[in-house]
């Protein structure tokens, strides 16, 4: 009976181990949507997603350096739009810029650093796939 007893409780460890380790992936934001929550309930917004990783969409608008001399990939809801989010890669990753264009649909994977004036900033961006 024992070893009956055994072998459920660790097969249902077993059986629960894998959705707890692989369902934490968090859901895509819109990058609009991400900027609005902000400016709708700042507090709120920050116990949310500050120092969190995210998942961002959007519309690339233009790529660059900041004043800190960091890759950044600004996006926006539509071609020609409002800024609403800053990627910031990481500066090893300064060569990637060239894989970002105008217009250029993409989901970037990073954590929530701070809210500017001009937007969300998400520092150690990546693209995700």
């Amino acid at each position: 009976m024992r070893r009956i007893l055994m072998t459920v409780i660790l097969g249902g460890i077993l059986m629960a181990a894998p959705g707890a380790t692989f369902g934490t992936e968090p859901a895509v934001i819109a990058v609009r949507d991400l900027r609005q929550t902000f400016a709708d309930n700042y507090n709120a917004a920050e116990a949310q997603y500050m120092g969190k990783t995210v998942l961002v969409r959007g519309i690339v608008l233009s790529t660059g350096m900041s004043r800190y001399l960091t890759p950044t990939v600004s996006l926006s809801d539509r071609e020609a739009g409002e800024l609403y989010v800053i990627c910031v890669l990481p500066r090893i990753d300064v060569n990637k810029l060239s894989d970002f264009s105008p217009g250029q649909s993409v989901t970037m994977s990073g954590r929530v650093y701070s809210l500017s004036e001009r937007a969300v900033v998400v520092k150690e961006c990546k693209t995700a796939e």
